[in-house]
């Protein structure tokens, strides 16, 4: 019998040695390869989304390979939209980016050999019907225009016609330009990818950080347990006494009633 009790503390001793930071338990989630493989179609805009799971503290390391990547391309081939970390119990970070077709499989190279692909996305969104659109608003705005222009070359106007002219040429150019600028959005989205890489710790780890930080709260949460219990005597103190009190009275009515009883024998 105490062989086999102490197998199954031995047993117990190396679960719980796995289990421990730095052992083999918590090692590094399996590396792997990221790329982006689809045919580009015409007036489509592309989006792709990458969740990695990193070693325990490389977060920041993958995180400035990332961001020195899209740095790395050529000029206007990389806009970095947001880059974000955190640390504490759950760490993590977000890198956001609008990049050239042929410049995202460059900077998800800079994630091989670093963690492991948790999910990984990529979108289409057809904008063939708001680039005809703008197009041809941009046609009908561009002919207005130069009739407008036409019309003031022309002598016979009087000043007061003139005048109503200008200004609605002046307007017909604001709308140009507002227009010439969503154009110039809509051919960014199609021209570029937009590229999100998402990245957070081990699980392990995570799970390691929750024990730490339960340990962490032991301390309070004993002591706000302790004052309420004292807060729950406290209030019943009142009612102890007045109970004890009535019974006591209760007591002196019994026994009173009991000695006349016992009287009138």
């Amino acid at each position: 019998m105490r062989r086999w009790m102490v197998l199954l503390a031995l047993a117990a001793l190396f679960a719980g040695c796995k289990g421990q930071p730095g052992s083999a338990g918590n090692a590094a989630p399996a590396m792997a390869e990221v790329s982006v493989d689809h045919k580009r179609a015409p007036r489509v805009a592309y989006e792709h989304a990458v969740e990695f799971e990193v070693p325990v503290g490389h977060t920041r390391q993958v995180y400035e390979a990332v961001q020195q990547s899209c740095a790395a391309l050529p000029e206007q081939g990389c806009t970095l939209l947001e880059a974000s970390i955190r640390a504490g119990a759950e760490p993590g970070a977000t890198v956001r980016m609008r990049i050239v077709p042929e410049g995202v499989n460059r900077v998800l190279k800079s994630l091989n050999g670093r963690g492991k692909v948790i999910t990984q996305s990529s979108i289409g969104k057809d904008l063939a019907e708001p680039i005809q659109d703008a197009e041809r608003k941009m046609g009908m705005l561009t002919a207005y225009r130069d009739q407008l222009q036409t019309l003031a070359r022309q002598r016979a106007l009087d000043p007061e016609a003139l005048i109503k002219l200008h200004r609605e040429l002046a307007e017909v150019q604001s709308e140009i330009d507002n227009a010439a600028t969503s154009q110039a959005q809509l051919r960014r989205q199609v021209d570029t990818e937009l590229l999100t890489v998402a990245m957070h710790e081990h699980a392990r780890a995570g799970q390691a950080s929750k024990v730490g930080q339960a340990l962490d709260d032991f301390g309070g949460d004993l002591l706000q347990g302790v004052a309420a219990l004292i807060t729950f005597v406290a209030s019943t103190i009142p009612f102890v006494l007045a109970g004890a009190v009535l019974y006591l009275i209760w007591r002196r009515v019994r026994r009173g009633r009991r000695g006349a009883a016992a009287d009138k024998r």
